[in-house]
């Protein structure tokens, strides 16, 4: 103590202040959601780009590069629909090991392009059929066996006891 005043502890023995529990999930929960959603934005591009190139002749009744907004709005949902099918398969998958996983990552990267091809065919009917057709192939390709799966156990065990 100099002259009255305290010596400041050490900083090891200075606890960190208590935290509020955050409802909010971290960036390590959010990252793959967000890549799947980007992903989804540069496919939906790439296809947009393999079929009709980059000619400024797409809408000749709008000035030159009129198309970025629509274009801007599109690529909104199209993250949205692969945010949502990345958090729906993440769902699906957990709690599996083994085969059964690698089962289940198979079949949702064979759900990948029916699902993105569904999403630009929702497009057609509407904005929220873009979010909702890219996650049913997902539901039907990986949710069914998913489904499946946890019934045949559920039986299995029923009738163990």
């Amino acid at each position: 103590m100099i002259a009255g005043v305290p010596l400041a502890p050490e900083p090891d023995a200075v606890a960190p202040p208590p935290q509020a529990p955050s409802s909010v999930k971290s960036w390590r929960y959010w990252k793959m959601p967000m890549l799947a959603g980007f992903g989804f934005c540069a496919l939906q591009v790439g296809l947009l780009v393999v079929r009709f190139g980059f000619s400024d002749n797409l809408n000749p009744g709008r000035p030159p590069g009129g198309w970025i907004v629509g274009m801007l709005s599109g690529l909104i949902l199209f993250f949205l629909a692969g945010l949502l099918a990345a958090l729906l398969v993440r769902r699906l998958l957990r709690g599996t090991q083994g085969r059964w996983r690698v089962c289940l990552i198979g079949l949702t990267v064979a759900a990948t392009p029916i699902a993105l091809l569904a999403s630009l065919a929702g497009g057609l009917l509407g904005p929220p059929l873009v979010v909702l057709w890219a996650t049913i192939p997902y539901l039907l390709i990986v949710g069914v066996p998913v489904l499946g799966r946890r019934l045949w156990l559920l039986l299995g065990s029923r009738s163990e006891s």
